[in-house]
């Protein structure tokens, strides 16, 4: 059967993909290995500036909605309130169907099947699922870390954080979030509350006692999953594809180096891609790559922020007292970028003296 665009994966990457280029009139086929909806591994944070970029109705889904953070340096603590929302928290398997769902809705298909390999025979992809082979002129890989899609393409995961965690049954502050600082040499642990649930967990980019620290931190036991989480640091770590196949999502690396955000990015870049296509179907990845420039570079400037706050987190932890969480605030909200929050932070660290000697 011939498709005009087949997508791996019906993640957020790959669900909003089909659902662009299905608006497009494009006949797109979306791939899901499992049944719909599925267990899916995630803290579920949405921050506040993907609103805009979600199908209408995606408010049903919110579990919780944010307004305060905890930065917590070790036994040293503060919070901070806002009086707007700046994240919402969500449960994975339903909002990957909500947008699956989507999707269909706007005319892709929907088919529950494995993605095996493709090739490229006279000018048009050969896409082998299960024990079919069908047909199509572009190819989105959204299949995650683990891309099958993107290791066929030569490209090979080099940058990432190694995350647990567990979802115990009780309840935390059911409108605020805890990141913790000084627990792992690259990372940090999360607090989220997750409707009567919440969700635990540590990441780092080293290789430590992750299981160790996570019931330290925790304080408690309970079923522990691990998973992997890409991140770029700048243009040259994002894998964009080649020719008429393009990575979204994970399977591009469009994760953010700070605090490994991956759903408003991958949500963007499945924008992006279903912009080239239609925009330049004879080369897209050319303007696939023009078009994610600003992403490379909010992830430079993010690394530049990591950099500082990884290396030295006593000061990140002072400095977020200060003023950081605040000018957080105004990112997750989509008010500044990271290039702004960069600038403005250290326009802050440099009034920090002062603000301190004015505190006493």
């Amino acid at each position: 059967m011939k498709y005009d665009a087949i997508v791996i994966g019906a993640g957020p990457a790959g669900a909003t993909c089909a659902y662009h280029l299905s608006k497009q009139g494009l006949k797109v086929l979306l791939v899901e290995k499992q049944t719909l909806p599925r267990f899916k591994l995630c803290a579920g944070c949405l921050s506040k500036r993907i609103e805009r970029e979600l199908p209408y109705g995606w408010e049903k889904l919110i579990l919780n909605t944010i307004y305060t953070g905890t930065l917590k340096y070790k036994n040293k603590s503060f919070s901070l309130s806002s009086d707007e929302p700046i994240a919402h928290i969500v449960d994975r398997a339903t909002f990957d169907t909500f947008l699956a769902q989507k999707a269909q809705e706007t005319g892709a298909e929907l088919v529950i099947d494995k993605f095996e390999s493709f090739s490229v025979e006279d000018g048009k992809y050969k896409v082998q699922l299960g024990n079919k082979v069908l047909t199509c002129d572009f190819l989105i890989g959204a299949d995650g870390f683990y891309s099958k899609v993107a290791k066929i393409l030569g490209y090979r995961k080099q940058k990432f954080y190694r995350s647990v965690e567990f979802f115990p049954n009780f309840s935390v502050d059911p409108k605020g979030v805890e990141i913790s600082i000084g627990l792992v040499k690259r990372g940090y642990g999360w607090k989220f509350p997750k409707g009567n649930y919440a969700s635990i967990g540590v990441a780092t980019t080293f290789k430590e006692n992750l299981l160790e620290i996570l019931k330290i931190y925790s304080g408690t036991n309970g079923k522990i999953y691990g998973w992997h989480i890409p991140y770029a640091e700048d243009e040259k770590d994002l894998h964009l594809g080649k020719d008429r196949t393009l990575l979204v999502g994970d399977a591009g690396n469009f994760v953010d180096p700070l605090l490994g955000e991956g759903i408003y990015y991958a949500v963007l870049s499945a924008k992006k891609a279903a912009q080239a296509i239609a925009e330049s179907p004879s080369n897209p990845k050319k303007l696939y790559k023009d078009l994610t420039k600003d992403l490379a570079q909010e992830f430079k400037y993010a690394s530049r922020i990591a950099r500082i706050g990884y290396n030295f987190q006593l000061f990140a932890f002072v400095f977020g007292k200060i003023g950081g969480l605040r000018l957080y605030y105004q990112f997750l909200r989509g008010e500044i970028s990271y290039k702004e929050l960069y600038k403005k932070g250290l326009s802050e660290t440099f009034k920090a003296p002062f603000k301190l000697i004015s505190r006493g």
